[in-house]
């Protein structure tokens, strides 16, 4: 749906050509009113508005001022899989690793300001569309898409607040008064709330969408919706029963190449459930620039996706086991080799190809900006390749999406929850599991596998296939796991040469403790200027 930016200039103009012509006839704001609802048409401009707001993440104090997922400090920056480079102002660094972040100093300043005011906008969506007379296929098919979006944008508070307000009109302070002050929902309250809305809107909305609708809700959305928060609630029965909706529905599969199922030439496959859509230079993104390593062979990165060791250590080798679990692929002087395809897609380590030259780690090279423990580069040892197009120069404005949900999540969250309600692992979840596994070149998981055996591959499965899509702060989140992760320092690996040797050890992260306390940090305070607006709102527990 590359069309929505267009489709916004467009609104503005027509409302600004007709306010100024009519100016002596009727009030702006009613004229305003009047024009946006008087066709499905032009109803269609401002849900395309909502759409054209939709975040991949949640936007953090960093100064770019934009979504998690396509910023400089995106959210697997605030778990265990990577951390910031050497950049000045980074929450991940300065705020979430040294426990320093709370009411006054929240992470996600803007995010709940945001988040309603895109729910403010569904709400009235839905009333204007329902109270009007445009034809009915339109009005459910606008409605559902409004609902949708509408849990779209709960869930993303839900996800870092727990319990929020459920508001479902558009309320106005002149006439609604007090009323617009709400407390809090309990997150029991809200998880049905996003249940039922996402089955509403599934109702009603196609399987498939085509043309210029490509961006647009489907059914495979709202389930997808529904069932990521099914499984973050542990309603562990509802979100298998949801995500299998998905698998039967013949629409999703895995795209073959996990390395460019993210580029923009392979943008929308059949994997992509739900992305949100951009355009180069009309709304584009620059992540290139961010998250590339300091030094390419075409321009210079921001490398502000530092891959942890401890990350690397899950990747498993050829013959489907981790060096702790002793695999016999590995060899301490070349521990790179026979890994999982997934390792080469996602992680530029010592020696990797790219765009036409070597990115090295290694501390002796001469003039190279990609050493290790260098000011301005790497904190680890690995720079980040998922999601990074070889073709695109950093810097450069790309039209890349970003994907929300895709298919080999819903494998995985099916996975998960079925393997939760069952006594011992049946064959779907192997099915499941085995199915991604063999796009990395990996051996299928062994059988005989008990309950806990199963949760800890489906974890570790988890973490490798989603690395960088930020899932994995709230997987540690919801695992209640992120107070044991964060008692020991996070790793990286500092490579030396010796006698025309390498050596490869494993050190600590230079700042690389987080401070985690779980009495609170399980959920992110709320911003105290929403409490100072509104004093019905109670503050997260510890903060």
């Amino acid at each position: 749906m590359k069309t929505l930016s267009i489709s916004l200039i467009i609104l503005s103009m027509l409302l600004y050509s007709c306010s100024d012509e009519l100016l002596d006839i009727e009030p702006k704001d009613q004229l305003t009113d009047i024009f946006v609802w008087s066709s499905p048409e032009n109803a269609n401009l401002f849900l395309n508005d909502i759409y054209n707001n939709l975040n991949p993440g949640p936007v953090s104090s960093v100064w770019t001022a934009l979504p998690s997922e396509i910023s400089n400090d995106p959210l697997d920056n605030f778990s265990d899989n990577s951390v910031s480079g050497n950049l000045a102002g980074i929450p991940s660094y300065e705020a979430f690793t040294q426990g320093a972040y709370g009411p006054s100093i929240p992470i996600f300043n803007n995010h709940w300001r945001n988040m309603y005011q895109n729910i403010r906008k569904c709400n009235i969506l839905i009333e204007k569309v329902t109270e009007s007379d445009f034809p009915e296929t339109d009005k459910k098919l606008m409605i559902a898409q409004g609902k949708f979006l509408r849990a779209y944008y709960y869930k993303w508070l839900i996800d870092l607040y727990g319990g929020v307000p459920i508001i479902t009109k558009a309320l106005d302070r002149v006439r609604d008064g007090e009323e617009i002050f709400q407390q809090r929902n309990t997150y029991e309250e809200c998880i049905i709330f996003i249940q039922k809305e996402c089955e509403e809107a599934a109702t009603d909305l196609p399987l498939e969408v085509s043309g210029k609708n490509i961006g647009r809700a489907t059914k495979g959305a709202a389930w997808a919706l529904k069932g990521e928060m099914e499984l973050y609630a542990g309603k562990w029965s509802d979100a298998a029963a949801t995500n299998l909706k998905i698998m039967e529905s013949g629409v999703y599969n895995l795209f073959p190449n996990y390395e460019t199922l993210f580029y923009e030439e392979n943008e929308n496959n059949i994997e992509v459930i739900f992305d949100v859509q951009y355009a180069a230079e009309i709304k584009g993104v620059i992540t290139e620039r961010y998250w590339s390593p300091a030094q390419t062979t075409d321009g210079k990165g921001w490398q502000a996706v530092n891959p942890t060791q401890n990350l690397i250590d899950d990747y498993e080798f050829l013959d489907g086991k981790t060096e702790a679990e002793g695999s016999t692929f590995f060899d301490p002087k070349n521990p790179y080799n026979n890994r999982d395809k997934r390792f080469y897609a996602s992680i530029l380590y010592d020696g990797s190809e790219w765009k036409g030259g070597f990115i090295y780690s290694r501390i002796g090279v001469p003039n190279n900006r990609n050493e290790f423990g260098r000011p301005g580069a790497t904190r680890t040892g690995y720079y980040l390749r998922k999601k990074l197009n070889p073709k695109i120069v950093p810097g450069t404005s790309s039209g890349q999406n970003s994907i929300v949900w895709r298919y080999a999540e819903i494998l995985l969250n099916y996975a998960e929850a079925k393997n939760e309600v069952l006594e011992t692992p049946d064959q779907s979840i192997y099915d499941a599991i085995n199915k991604i596994r063999r796009r990395g070149d990996l051996p299928d998981l062994p059988t005989g596998l008990n309950k806990d055996q199963m949760r800890e591959r489906i974890r570790r499965e988890r973490r490798i296939e989603l690395a960088f899509e930020g899932k994995r702060i709230f997987d540690i989140w919801r695992w209640k796991i992120a107070e044991d992760i964060f008692k020991q320092p996070l790793k990286a690996m500092k490579i030396t040469e010796s006698g025309g040797d390498l050596i490869y050890e494993k050190v600590n992260i230079d700042g690389g403790k987080v401070i985690f306390n779980p009495s609170k940090n399980y959920l992110m305070p709320i911003p105290e200027t929403v409490i100072a607006r509104n004093s019905k709102i109670n503050q997260n527990p510890g903060y």
